[in-house]
């Protein structure tokens, strides 16, 4: 074994035990410091979801209600989320929040309105740095105080911690503004509130998930829970029994790093005691992938709703409990009878007060909302929590509508398309628009997924339609919701580090194997030779077959052991890239990676400025363990390192290191032998048969300079053309970033990132086979391939190039100096052609023999190249012919 490969194993296990101590002191604040319990916690779920199934089997065995035309067990609340009050956005922003609240509230009139975080915008003008603006934290205090007379709960979300030192901070202005930053500063990020029905206690939970030390955007995108947090969450949920517990923050699961609480519980286990987690923060995302970000979890048993933003899309959602079935409609503000852009002043600034107060915009009158109750949507049932035996039991379809006028409506129900027989009548009150229609619910016992429509006309012509899929079995129907569900569902923090350490571990044993190989000359050309020959043997078998397109396996084994040969190379090739390109990722790992000027409000240098570590960012000493270092790392790893360290690697080899010569010799056979025939199909068919002849030759001429032009993708004009716009774009990325916080110094000078850059577009510019190497490289372009030793194919060629050239030598001789010419023109190939053994004649003969008999033979085996009998190369008897 290498002694240098020991050596640098040794080195890159140093740095990997750096790195896990980086990362248990990162990940401090999350881990219990009282222990953790063992238990695995599938098995705990496990245990404790089958008591709540017997406990549901005994109360739907005691049941007695029915959902018929009471109104006294329903009741029912608003979710809204992302706000994003702006003094620079006249489209949406603050103008939707005034109107949602001028003109919604008072037509739902619900029990309370929860607000899941970025209550304001908290960016300049140019949408590049943040920070938080008092005006548009005295617009959402004002606006709420003037006009909202039900129950405002609210929380912060990533953009109300832009540019945030601490809690206590001057500029934390939610701590000031916030309706609930009482609750939430008392219960430590934590609060909850209770309703009490007839039909039971409901409790909701609100969780603050913004990091203690708030970096400007674009670094702060995920949420965490701390130890402590945990302990706070989990007090809450456990504090008493309640009917349903609904839990309300601004991130969706997937963007949350989650601590365990002091008796060892994850979130996933304090998880099956709530039914519905309520959320926001990914808007609608980009092109559709966002419109249902929704989803089931089996284990716990319970639901993940995000709901898209108020800002742009206007959307809110009515959430209702109906004798404990939870039903829930998304309603979007009519935007088409609000302005696309609300006044500014003077300064061209959205700044809705005069003299302290709100100058409210004109109220619009939407059309009526519909929100079905009984029976309830099947896609979001939630079984074990629920119920849902109640549908069957019902004598009534219920549904709420919303209108300013709730009672003179014209209702028109639809079952599976049929016109119901029913009517539906008014009977609700003042504080619930429900309404109801009998129905025989055994006439759908046929286990059997159907739909339910339901439109209502206004008196004023407005009208609007539901449509709800539901079941009488219990069962759940599949949300199916495409890639919004796949992404709500998904662990963004595992998968971003699974990228990033996967990418660096594939790199680092690609770089580290072959420094195990013995690194003497003799040896190294032997594995290259043999890798070699395999390379060759495929393209030959390859060739011969009658149909080479469909020889896939071998295409695939050949590009193989093309990549094999080139990271093996790469020590000796390149020593400078292996060398930089190891210590660079290992930097990585255990080093910091640049310092910046990640919070400007900060009153000191110590607040303002952090060190950035893939693990997590240090402010005066201090972890913070968010997991945006993760989204950042995961970019620069794959797209900055691994994309330049396989595009540096495959510049390791040309076309000409892998161009078997044989190869070409049965190519053009295969094409001298289409040509002929194609020119006996022309002179039988025309008498031009001196025309058709040329136009075959030139073909085949063609061909054969095409050949001899091979080169690979990587070394065409136009992919180092578009290597160059790529580096161009990465090394911009890293400007982007000095442009967020603080400029050329610190977050340029003070970055490892800047000086790879340096290096990987110095590599791809000067270096091996680089962009500005070109030219030098084609005036000393090889006039032949390389003939690899033991390859049989190769040294034929080779033999027939020599004897070409002397035969040619020999006819110029001749017509200028004569036979003695002649004679001496002999002699000089004699001298430096060895003579053949008796098995190299044999092979010289049958060359070509073989090769015809492979082509007949149509296969595409894949037969190992071990019996080429090992010639030795006459590569050094071609310099006498230049």
């Amino acid at each position: 074994m290498n002694k240098q490969g020991i050596l640098y194993l040794l080195i890159t296990l140093l740095c990997s035990l750096r790195a896990i101590q980086l990362y248990l002191s990162s990940t401090k604040e999350l881990r219990s410091a009282e222990g953790h319990s063992w238990l695995p916690s599938n098995r705990r779920l496990s245990l404790e979801n089958d008591d709540t199934t017997n406990e549901h089997y005994r109360r739907y065995k005691n049941d007695s209600i029915v959902l018929g035309t009471e109104s006294n067990n329903i009741f029912y609340f608003v979710h809204v989320t992302d706000l994003h009050l702006s003094r620079y956005r006249p489209k949406g922003h603050t103008y939707h929040f005034l109107h949602f609240i001028q003109s919604i509230l008072p037509i739902v009139k619900p029990e309370f309105v929860v607000v899941t975080g970025d209550l304001t915008d908290a960016k300049d003008k140019k949408r590049v740095t943040s920070q938080q603006y008092a005006d548009e934290w005295q617009v959402y205090q004002t606006a709420i105080k003037e006009k909202v007379k039900t129950g405002w709960y609210d929380i912060r979300g990533n953009h109300d911690c832009f540019d945030l030192p601490s809690w206590k901070s001057r500029v934390n202005y939610y701590r000031t503004h916030g309706y609930s930053a009482g609750l939430v500063e008392q219960g430590k990020g934590i609060y909850s509130w209770q309703v009490s029905k007839p039909a039971g206690n409901y409790q909701f939970i609100a969780v603050d998930a913004c990091p203690k030390r708030g970096p400007s955007r674009p670094l702060n995108f995920f949420g965490y829970l701390t130890s402590k947090t945990m302990d706070q969450l989990e007090k809450a949920m456990t504090l008493s029994t309640f009917n349903h517990t609904f839990l309300f923050s601004h991130y969706p699961t997937s963007t949350m790093v989650f601590g365990v609480s002091k008796t060892g519980k994850t979130f996933r286990d304090l998880a099956k005691n709530y039914s519905i987690y309520f959320c926001g923060h990914l808007h609608k995302l980009i092109a559709g992938l966002g419109d249902v970000l929704k989803s089931y979890d089996p284990f716990t048993k319970s639901l993940e709703l995000e709901l898209g933003d108020l800002k742009e899309h206007g959307l809110y959602r009515v959430v209702a409990i109906d004798n404990d079935l939870i039903s829930f409609v998304d309603l979007q503000l009519p935007l088409d009878q609000i302005p696309k852009r609300g006044p500014v002043n003077s300064a061209g600034l959205v700044q809705p007060m005069q003299d302290d107060k709100i100058i409210w915009p004109h109220i619009f009158h939407p059309p009526p909302s519909i929100l079905v109750t009984n029976p309830k949507d099947a896609r979001f049932s939630i079984p074990s929590k629920e119920p849902l035996w109640r549908i069957r039991q019902s004598s009534h379809i219920r549904f709420l509508v919303f209108s300013e006028n709730p009672e003179n409506m014209k209702i028109d129900i639809l079952i599976d398309g049929k016109s119901h027989p029913y009517p539906a009548a008014f009977v609700g009150d003042t504080t619930n628009p429900l309404w109801a229609a009998p129905w025989d619910s055994t006439l759908f016992e046929d286990r059997k997924t159907h739909e339910l429509k339901i439109r209502v006309t206004a008196s004023n012509g407005q009208s609007s339609t539901s449509e709800t899929v539901f079941r009488i079995d219990t069962h759940r129907v599949k949300i199916g919701g495409g890639s919004g569900e796949f992404i709500i569902k998904s662990k963004m923090t595992t998968v971003l580090q699974c990228i990033t350490l996967c990418s660096m571990s594939s790199m680092l044993f690609l770089l580290l194997v072959p420094k195990f190989f013995s690194s003497e000359l003799v040896e190294s050309k032997r594995r290259t030779n043999q890798l070699l020959l395999r390379i060759h043997a495929i393209d030959q078998i390859v060739v011969s077959a009658s149909k080479p397109s469909r020889c896939y396996y071998l295409r695939l084994k050949k590009q193989i052991l093309i990549w094999s040969l080139r990271f093996l190379q790469l020590p000796q090739d390149q020593p400078l890239v292996w060398h930089l390109t190891l210590a660079y990722i290992l930097a990585l790992l255990c080093l910091p990676w640049f310092r910046a000027n990640f919070i400007p409000s900060a009153d000191t240098p110590a607040e303002r400025y952090g060190i950035f570590y893939m693990w997590g960012m240090v402010f005066a000493g201090e972890w913070v363990p968010i997991a945006d270092t993760w989204m950042f790392a995961a970019e620069q790893v794959t797209l900055d390192v691994f994309m330049f360290f396989l595009l540096v690697t495959w510049r390791g080899t040309d076309a000409d290191d892998l161009t078997c010569q044989g190869v070409i010799i049965l190519m053009q056979q295969k094409r001298s032998t289409s040509n002929e025939k194609q020119v006996t199909a022309a002179s039988s068919s025309s008498s031009s048969t001196t025309t058709a002849t040329a136009a075959v030759a030139v073909a085949t001429t063609k061909i054969s300079k095409q050949q001899q032009q091979r080169r690979q993708v990587n070394e065409k004009a136009w992919f180092k053309g578009l290597e160059a716009i790529y580096w161009l774009w990465r090394s911009s990325e890293l400007v982007a970033l000095a442009s967020f916080y603080g400029g050329i110094w610190p977050t340029l000078v003070q970055n490892i990132n800047v000086y790879w850059m340096f290096f990987a577009g110095y590599t791809l510019g000067w270096g091996k086979n680089g962009v500005f190497a070109t030219t030098k490289n084609r005036l000393h372009k090889k006039k032949f391939l390389i003939v690899v030793e033991g390859c049989a194919a190769c040294q034929q060629q080779q033999l027939y190039t020599i004897e070409k050239m002397a035969n040619e030598n020999k006819g110029l001789n001749d017509q200028e100096d004569g036979a003695q010419d002649e004679k001496q023109d002999m002699a000089l190939v004699d001298d430096h052609v060895t003579t053949l053994t008796q098995e190299e004649e044999q092979q010289k003969s049958g060359f070509i023999d073989s090769i015809s008999a492979s082509s007949s033979s149509s296969s595409c085996s894949s037969t190992p190249f071990d019996g080429t009998p090992n010639v030795k190369s006459r590569k050094r008897h071609l310099k006498n012919f230049y």
